[in-house]
């Protein structure tokens, strides 16, 4: 069992040898845990290439007294928990950036889908730093406890929690999770309801998130802001539900009001709803 794998799981007492050990670097006993963040969009790309490639990446901010084998959770803006990795190298000063400190990370595995601030916020409610997260932290030793119990739950479900206030706050990655799920036959008619009224919701709210303020069908930005400062946009479903088109987000489309009745009422509504559909297809496969 690796340090990731083994990320709220019960640890063997001997420390596995790191990449760091061979090389005569000093491992910590006992592992701490340690969140870093991330800043930007490349600091994502260069995570997922990392774990794509299973190799080390660059250097990364992290404590000062962070060692060689200590767990590292990295946060990144917009998506949340984004990955766990191992501390790889003995930190040393950043020449560009003063009093931080740079090691390199090894085991990168990515957390899939990312666990989003509000729900971070909603279970750990004793993690002070998710109150404002602009700066690396380790978590004291019960705080540990609950961040890899819930790293590991998130990887053994990867579903986010399913709950209408989790779901406000979720990111894009989990709402689309959401959006997705099945409601089987043989599941009881409540649970089934629950089931369908939430995912209904989540497609709602990942094809408003998705578009970020912008009509995807003139790219123009919506008309006016909602009384809770949301940009005003409609969903439209380019296969009519009761036509018997399919209730996926693969399937839906945010638009403005004057797209929204063009698609419906125009006499080129057929050709604008195709092109809607061949729109979406190029939306979903970024």
């Amino acid at each position: 069992m690796n340090a990731i794998q083994g990320i709220g799981a019960q640890r063997p007492k001997r420390l596995r040898a790191t990449a760091g050990s061979k090389y005569g670097l000093k491992v910590s006993p006992q592992r701490k845990l340690h969140i870093v963040q991330g800043d930007h969009d490349l600091d994502r790309k260069d995570l997922e290439k990392s774990a794509r490639k299973r190799s080390p990446t660059s250097s990364w901010i992290v404590p000062k007294r962070a060692a060689v084998g200590d767990d590292v959770v990295i946060y990144v803006p917009s998506y949340g928990f984004f990955a766990t990795a191992n501390i790889n190298s003995e930190p040393k000063p950043r020449s560009d950036w003063k009093n931080r400190y740079g090691a390199s990370l090894a085991d990168v595995r990515l957390i899939s889908p990312p666990i989003s601030l509000g729900t971070i916020r909603q279970k750990i409610l004793k993690l002070t730093w998710a109150t404002y997260p602009r700066s690396i932290t380790t978590a004291a030793p019960r705080i540990a406890a609950r961040i890899r119990s819930l790293i590991q739950h998130r990887r053994r479900t990867g579903l986010p929690e399913l709950d209408d206030k989790s779901l406000n706050e979720a990111n894009l990655a989990e709402l689309r999770k959401a959006a997705l799920l099945g409601s089987r036959s043989k599941v009881q008619g409540r649970t089934r309801s629950a089931v369908t009224r939430i995912r209904s919701r989540a497609i709602r709210l990942y094809v408003l998130r998705r578009a970020n303020g912008r009509c995807e069908g003139c790219g123009l930005p919506g008309p006016f802001r909602t009384i809770d400062s949301h940009i005003y946009l409609e969903p439209h479903h380019t296969h009519r539900l009761a036509d018997g088109g399919p209730d996926h987000p693969s399937r839906v489309i945010a638009l403005c009001p004057n797209c929204h009745r063009r698609a419906h009422y125009s006499e080129d509504a057929r050709v604008f709803n195709r092109s809607l559909i061949k729109r979406l297809m190029s939306l979903e496969k970024r």
